[in-house]
């Protein structure tokens, strides 16, 4: 369950990440988008604004042309530490 194939974000902000081998989650991100690095994901537009990469979940720069110091990023090993609490 390490590639991930599809991520379709929801109006509730949750994500349905679909993995090869046909495995699918529905990842709550509502606490997460709490927290001072996600925060600029409370517009729902931004949170809905998403890039895959083989194995995480990107969003583009929340000001465009200029770099972060930590880009947003979800990989499968954040969604499973959050899931395992």
């Amino acid at each position: 369950m390490n590639k991930i194939l599809k991520v379709t974000p929801n109006d509730d902000y949750t994500l349905l990440v679909e993995f090869e081998h046909g495995n699918q989650i529905i990842f709550n991100m509502r606490e997460i988008i709490k927290t001072m690095p996600f925060s600029s994901l409370k517009d729902l537009s931004r949170f809905k604004d998403i890039r895959l990469e083989e194995k995480a979940i990107c969003w583009p720069e929340p000001v465009p042309d200029k770099k972060s110091i930590m880009p947003l990023r979800l990989t499968v090993d954040n969604m499973l530490f959050t899931i395992r609490g």
